[in-house]
């Protein structure tokens, strides 16, 4: 949380930070804000610093223009619309179907009653991998013969001949 809220400046309201710093909150918020609001001190952290981000929003140049370019306010937006929604978002995967994924999607989405081809995640969560006994992505079960929750350290060699 302290990171977040050094990058956003939130200790000093005249400091206006860079694009590159605001969009590398929104990131980051997006990647992990679901897990830190899980936690006492993480609900603080991320409450001042969208805070602080809506203030950087409507902040006005001498000219009435936004400070930022709309790409920033956009961004800042869908971080602020992702947070009320529980940071429930959508995700529209680009990966190619079979036509057996696409039958299968095509009545998912019809009991869903939505068609519009995307997905609703939680942003920022844990990812599950993570919480089971083995913790690598796409790890295949343990071999007969071998504890299931062996450590991560140990190697498998196969035997030369």
């Amino acid at each position: 949380g302290d990171i977040m809220r050094d990058l956003a400046s939130c200790d000093n309201a005249d400091a206006i930070p860079s694009e590159h710093v605001l969009e590398c909150i929104c990131e980051l918020l997006n990647s992990i804000g679901y897990t830190l609001e899980s936690m006492p001190a993480g609900t603080e952290a991320v409450t001042q610093v969208t805070g602080r981000l809506m203030d950087l929003k409507s902040r006005k140049n001498k000219k009435g223009k936004s400070l930022y370019p709309m790409r920033i306010n956009f961004m800042i937006q869908d971080l602020l619309d992702t947070k009320k929604a529980g940071w429930q978002k959508k995700i529209f995967k680009a990966a190619a179907k079979t036509k057996d994924e696409i039958r299968e999607d095509a009545l998912k989405d019809e009991k869903a009653s939505k068609n519009d081809g995307s997905q609703v995640v939680i942003a920022g969560q844990r990812p599950a991998w993570m919480d089971s006994k083995d913790s690598t992505p796409g790890a295949k079960p343990a071999a007969a013969g071998k504890e299931a929750d062996s450590s991560w350290q140990d190697v498998l060699v196969k035997a030369r001949r």
